[in-house]
Order: structure tokens, then C-alpha cells, then sequence
């Protein structure tokens, strides 16, 4: 039974419904209900244990009745015995007086015993209804205890859902943000359209006046010629039967050539060495103050550039291994760095949700590329690097336009990039490799998915490589596989595994050989595994690291690869096996 002046449900919850005094009133009335629920068995209890003091004491004083009734039935009995022995009248109605004393006095005792039965099988009712309150109270505690318990875990899911909602907010910012950069582009390009079509409508007038010029001078070269075959005609009659026949002219074709429309785009490549597989260390190397998370060769060889925990990316010269540059600008570490095509500029990504652009001749940012809104893990030009494309953690690829400086397209890939790489110079379609294990092909024009490969991998993929050739693409993952994918028919070619073998980080990037013919990558245990993926087996293995390798990166030279781990060492490969 609870107290009358604990609250009712119905009261929580119309005072439930108000402001924060509400809430505090609430809170009130639950703490007077959960300290007050028990005050009527307290008192209960508390009287009956007065009660049973009472009877207690009522016992006592009985039990010295009893024995003082006793001790003066034995002197009356002692004294009937005496006068029994005497035998008076006197003393034998002294006899019958106390023997009917006694026989009160056994009455009165008797009686004392009831009571004292009595008031024993009360302290035993009284002791069970005090166990069952007990009992009562111990249900009523384990209810509290679980009704507590579940209001945690409601209190967390409400948490859980309010964070969930704060993620959709921020994901509905980001999306309005992209809907107004793109009415804003959208505006830019209404405007060029419009220029487009005046200075067509002027094209077209001065086209329409050329035309009619050529037609004029056209007519004036018609009757010219003309007159001409008059006045040769009149020519002829004078002439007796000697006809004279003019040689021909024959003008040289005039041939218009068009550039750069329609034509098919080739490569220049330098040239490059012979391929090796590289098994000795020429350079062993300590620069930076962190873990190393990635290493990446230039494209013509002759450097190759760092990222690390400390903030900094590195530039060594490839051949001696000094250092050249050290960029600075990031606020958290770097998780990945590319060369553009022409070795002016270099990308960094990094765990603050921006991609930097550096000029390499004056060591300064040029960009910062803001707008994910998680850690981003890879950042690559497009052939002519008039464009950059970020992958990151927030689940979405970036394209950014480097002469207008901001992002041109938002791609929503449904899982965390971990690496994205353009499959074309223009970089109008990506392939990318993510947390779900999937690897995704895209049309940047639309936006859209081109293709996804589901199941190809047990583990997230860590990076993605395009081949030479332009036909393949080779992922890592974290089950220690690499995959070839050809990019004709999107079929897994090949699997490259290898006994002790062991992806270290979900940032390990592995790589071709500069001919196509070789892979390799770095493993857990500090070892750099190469691959000939035409025989499809494993060529060689080199031990130098003592900790897991992030990245591998084959010089375009051909004869140098260089690898780096988490223990901030890095290693200059060369010599080895053709």
C-alpha cells in the first residue's frame, strides 16, 4: 500500500507536459514516491514492535506473578502441612482457605500460560506479516531496479536518435550547400549560355555577310569569265581552222586540318629504364617525427614525397635520399600525397576533412580543399590537374575545379573511401574501393555509378591502382588478397595471396611495376612481396622493415621502389632481379 500523498501517473504526466519546472516538480514527486513508498510498513513494523515490547513486559510481570503465586502456594502448602499436623478446626479452615488459594492461584497461572501462548502466537503472526512486508519490499526494490534499468536504456536510444538526427542535420546542410554551389553554377552557366548566343548571333551576321561578299565576288569572277570565253571565241573565228587549246591549271588542293576535336588523346611517356625487382637497400631513412602513413614516387622518378602523423608532408630527392622540402599547413595528420603530371604541385589528405594543394617551387599552399565532413583518406590529380579528386570517411567523393577553387561534383558512394583513383586523363570516370569491401566505378558527368563489384573481397579494400595499360585495376584488402580487375568486363583476373602475407592498415597502399608486369606490397610483418601477375604466382619477397609497411610506390624509372612503415622508417629499393 503506498502513502496517500505519493503522485499519481496522471499527475507525472500533466506535469510532465510543461517547461523545465515541470520536469524539476516531476522529478520531485518520483523522489517522495520511491523514499515514501515504504513508510506504511515502517510504521507498521514500528508499531507492532512496540506492541510486542509491551507484551513483553506484560509477560514478565506475569511471570513474576506466577512465581510469587508459587512461591506462596509452596509457604500456604508448608503451612497446611504444619496445621494438617496440628488438626484444629481453625487450622483445617485455615487449610481449605489456602488450598483454595492455591487452587486460584493455579487458575491464574493457567490463565498467565494462555496469555503467554496467546501473545507468542501473535509475535509469530506478527514476524510473518513483517517477512512478507520484507518480501514486499525486496519485489518492490528489483521492480525499481529494473523500471531504472530500462529508462537507461530508453534515455540512450533517445541520445542515439537525437545524435542521428544531428547527423541528418549536418548531412541536409551539406546537401543544401551542393544544391546552392550548383544554382550557382547553374546561374554561371545560364549567363555563358547567354553570351554564347549573342556572340553566335553575331557569328552568324558576320558569317551571312562573308557569304555574301564570296557570292558577289563569286558573280564578278562568272561574268569575267565569261566575257573572257566571248572575247576567246571571237578570237577563234579569225583563225583559220588553227585551234589553240590553253593548258590546264591545276590549283593545289588547300586542306583545312582540325585539332583537338574528335581526335583520339595518346600519351607521352618519357622513357624509362629497364624493370627490375629491387632487393637491396640503397637508403635507409628516419625523417619524420610520427608514424609515416603514406609515400608516393613523381612522375618522372626523380622524387618521391612522405605524409606522416606529424603534420608534415616530405620531398627527397630519389636518387641521394636527401630531404629537399618539408610542407607544412595541416592541423591533423596526413593520410596521403600524389604528384601532379608535370611535378609542380603535390596533394595531401588529411584527417582534418580538407585535401592542400602546395606549389613545390615556393613551398606554400595554393589551396585548401574544405568541404567533407569526415577524415580524408585519398587525394589524386586528373591528368592535366586542372582537376582533384578526394575520397573520404563521410562517404562521399569530391571533384574540385583548381581554377575555380571549389567543388564542381559531390558523388554519394554509400560507404567510406578509402582510395579513388581517375581511370582517364580528364578523370570523367573514377573507381573507388571502401569499407562494405566493394569496389565502385563512376561517371562524374552524372554523377552515377557505373558499376559495383560486391563480394570480390572478404575485407574493407585499402587502395585501388590503375595498370599502365589503362586495362586493369589492382585493389588491396584487409584479407590479405590483392584482386586484378579487368575493366573490359569487370571480371576478377587474378587473386595474389601468399603465406604470411597480412594487410597491415586500412591505409596500406600496394602498386604496379611501371611495365604492368609486376605488383607489389607491403605486409604486417615489415616484408615487401612481389608478384608476376603473368605467371600468377610470387617472384620475390625483402625483409628490411621492422614494423607493418602503410604504402609502396615503383619509381616510373623502373629500377627503385620505395616503401615506408609505421615505425617511421623509410627504404630506397634498388638492384635486384630483371
Amino acid at each position: 500500500m503506498f502513502s496517500p500523498t505519493a503522485p499519481s501517473g496522471s499527475a507525472i504526466n500533466n506535469v510532465a507536459a510543461g517547461n523545465w519546472q515541470g520536469d524539476l516538480v516531476v522529478k520531485l514527486l518520483l523522489r517522495d514516491r520511491r523514499e515514501k513508498a515504504f513508510k506504511d510498513f515502517v510504521e507498521s513494523y514500528n508499531s507492532l514492535v512496540q506492541k510486542l515490547g509491551k507484551f513483553a513486559d506484560r509477560n514478565a510481570e506475569l511471570e513474576l506473578s506466577e512465581k510469587s503465586a508459587t512461591e506462596k502456594s509452596a509457604s500456604l502448602s508448608r503451612e497446611i502441612e504444619i496445621l494438617k499436623e496440628q488438626g484444629s478446626p481453625i487450622n483445617q479452615k485455615r487449610t481449605a482457605e489456602l488450598e483454595q488459594q492455591i487452587q486460584s492461584l493455579k487458575e491464574e497461572r493457567a490463565e498467565l500460560y494462555k496469555t503467554q501462548g496467546t501473545n507468542a502466537q501473535r509475535l509469530l503472526d506478527v514476524n510473518d506479516m513483517l517477512r512478507n512486508h520484507e518480501e514486499t519490499a525486496k519485489k518492490n526494490k528489483e521492480e525499481i531496479q529494473r523500471l531504472t534499468e530500462a529508462n537507461q536504456t530508453l534515455t540512450n536510444k533517445v541520445d542515439l536518435q537525437a545524435q542521428v538526427l544531428r547527423e541528418k542535420d549536418v548531412t541536409i546542410q551539406l546537401l543544401q550547400d551542393e544544391v546552392a554551389t550548383l544554382q550557382l553554377e547553374l546561374g554561371k552557366i545560364d549567363e555563358r549560355m547567354k553570351d554564347l548566343e549573342k556572340e553566335n548571333g553575331q557569328l552568324l551576321q558576320r558569317w551571312l555577310k562573308k557569304m555574301n561578299e564570296e557570292a558577289e565576288r563569286m558573280n564578278e569572277a562568272n561574268l569575267f569569265y565569261e566575257s573572257a570565253l566571248e572575247v576567246h571565241a571571237k578570237a577563234l573565228e579569225f583563225q583559220s581552222g588553227v585551234v589553240i587549246v590553253d593548258k590546264e591549271f591545276t590549283p593545289k588542293p588547300v586542306t583545312f586540318t582540325e585539332s583537338g576535336i574528335g581526335s583520339t588523346r595518346t600519351r607521352s611517356r618519357s622513357s624509362a629504364g629497364p624493370v627490375i625487382i629491387p632487393l637491396a637497400v640503397a637508403k635507409k631513412l628516419t625523417p619524420h617525427d610520427g608514424e609515416i602513413h603514406t609515400i608516393q614516387s613523381s612522375a618522372d622518378g626523380s622524387m618521391f614525397a612522405t605524409g606522416s602523423a606529424d603534420k608534415t608532408i616530405k620531398i627527397f630527392d630519389a636518387t641521394t635520399g636527401q630531404t629537399k622540402q618539408s610542407l607544412s599547413g595541416s592541423i591533423q595528420s596526413i593520410m596521403h600525397v600524389s604528384f601532379n603530371s608535370s611535378n609542380d604541385m603535390i596533394a595531401g589528405a588529411s584527417n582534418d576533412n580538407a585535401a592542400r594543394l602546395w606549389h613545390l617551387k615556393t613551398g606554400r599552399i595554393r589551396l585548401t580543399l574544405t568541404g567533407h565532413v569526415g577524415k580524408v583518406y585519398s587525394s589524386r590529380f586528373n591528368g592535366d590537374s586542372s582537376k582533384v579528386i578526394t575520397g573520404s570517411h563521410d562517404r562521399t567523393i569530391k571533384v574540385w575545379d583548381l581554377q575555380k577553387g571549389y567543388c564542381i561534383r559531390t558523388i554519394f558512394s554509400f560507404s567510406s573511401c578509402n582510395d579513388v583513383v581517375p581511370l582517364d586523363e580528364e578523370g570523367t570516370t573514377l573507381v573507388s574501393g571502401h569499407l562494405d569491401n566493394n569496389l565502385r566505378f563512376w561517371d562524374v558527368r552524372s554523377g552515377k555509378d557505373i558499376k559495383e563489384l560486391t563480394g570480390i573481397h572478404l575485407g574493407q579494400i585499402t587502395s585501388v591502382s590503375v595498370s599502365p595499360d589503362g586495362s586493369k585495376v589492382l585493389t588491396n584488402s584487409r584479407d590479405n588478397t590483392l584482386k586484378l580487375v579487368d575493366l573490359r568486363t569487370y571480371d576478377v583476373e587474378q587473386t595474389l595471396h601468399a603465406d604470411g602475407y597480412k594487410t597491415g592498415a586500412n591505409w596500406s597502399k600496394s602498386c604496379f611495376s611501371p611495365d604492368g608486369r609486376y605488383v607489389a606490397a607491403g605486409s604486417l610483418d615489415g616484408t615487401i612481396f612481389y608478384w608476376n601477375i603473368q605467371k600468377s604466382k610470387l617472384e620475390k619477397t625483402a625483409k628490411e622493415h621492422n614494423a607493418l609497411v602503410c604504402g609502396v610506390s615503383w619509381s616510373p624509372q623502373g629500377g627503385q621502389v620505395f616503401s615506408a612503415d609505421k615505425d617511421r622508417t623509410v627504404c630506397i629499393w634498388a638492384g635486384g632481379l630483371r
